[in-house]
């Protein structure tokens, strides 16, 4: 009897839970939704079976408990005469633990250091979605949301910039991109979901091309590839970083477009763009040890010439395309 391929059930289930998200109007059901997800991703992450990646399962288990617990104890004080604005701080207390927002983070890199690469885009883009749902429901304009925007920018980026695992650099760019889908929110209207799918297409290239070359470490990034798919890559990092004119530029952009009509946020502006030029200085860096350098010696490295990038191509080529589009 031929097997059935159980990722992909569980992939089907988590895009499932993420709908039923979407389309509930009851905390309970929103709730329950959550559950279902963390359920289906437990079984992806443990897919290989380790010591290391059993430690990284139960940390990533506890951490979202924890919240979850939390959450349901806000849902079931609605119906108490406790006041709303505790309960709301709470619940987004609570999805602040999932997303791995400062100052609760710290669980978020050291588990997905080291991580394949296709559960690593999973859980920096598709996880996310379920409490920035409930995020963007509970958003008000007080205080707590600016200092949270600015203080997840910051460490995002001045956090990544020490690092050698890709994967950690790739964890710190997420916690600095939260602050930026966060802000989008603060004017209540969409825009922070054009701006999750753009942030999910180029996270979606990069993941794709570390998995094709096993590429884990900072000095992993001398690569023998084609010159082509050499600065396509580099483009891909640097549209990440937001650099002029490529896409990842045109989202910030709007994001502060959208905010210029809060006067009051002018300064959390200001601090969060100096800290996505800091965010730009790794994206940087990494391009440059892609370009720079070359691999002679390292024979794990070299280009396969059979290997076709066509696949490949046309991704990256979406992603400098398609975030247009969804922009306009």
């Amino acid at each position: 009897m031929k097997m059935y391929n159980k990722k992909k059930l569980f992939l089907i289930m988590i895009l499932l839970s993420t709908m039923m998200m979407m389309s509930s109007t009851k905390w309970l059901s929103m709730w329950l939704a959550m559950e279902i997800n963390l359920m289906m991703t437990i079984p992806l992450i443990f897919s290989v079976k380790n010591k290391e990646i059993s430690e990284k399962t139960m940390i990533y288990f506890l951490t979202q408990t924890m919240a979850s617990i939390l959450f349901l104890m806000m849902v079931i004080s609605k119906s108490m005469n406790m006041g709303m604005f505790f309960i709301k701080s709470l619940m987004t207390l609570s999805m602040m633990i999932k997303l791995g927002v400062p100052p609760f983070h710290l669980w978020m890199p050291e588990m997905l250091n080291k991580m394949n690469w296709m559960i690593m885009f999973i859980m920096i883009t598709i996880q996310k979605i379920n409490p920035l749902m409930i995020i963007s429901q509970l958003m008000e304009k007080t205080l707590i949301f600016p200092l949270i925007m600015i203080v997840s920018s910051t460490l995002g980026s001045i956090s990544g910039i020490n690092q050698i695992s890709m994967n950690k650099i790739m964890a710190f760019s997420s916690i600095n991109h939260l602050s930026w889908i966060m802000m989008c929110m603060m004017n209540n209207n969409n825009l922070w979901m054009k701006y999750f799918l753009i942030y999910m297409l180029i996270t979606l290239a990069l993941c794709t091309m570390f998995n094709k070359n096993l590429v884990f470490f900072i000095n992993q990034m001398n690569m023998n590839l084609p010159t082509f798919m050499k600065v396509m890559i580099m483009l891909m990092m640097l549209n990440l970083g937001g650099l002029p004119p490529l896409p990842g530029f045109f989202m910030k952009w709007m994001t502060i477009e959208s905010i210029l009509n809060i006067p009051s946020s002018y300064l959390t502006m200001t601090l969060m763009m100096f800290s996505s030029m800091i965010t730009l200085l790794f994206y940087m860096r990494m391009s440059y040890y892609m370009m720079m350098t070359q691999s002679m010696n390292l024979k794990f490295m070299l280009h396969n010439k059979n290997y076709s990038y066509k696949n490949l191509y046309i991704l990256l080529m979406m992603n400098l395309l398609l975030p247009m589009m969804i922009l306009v």
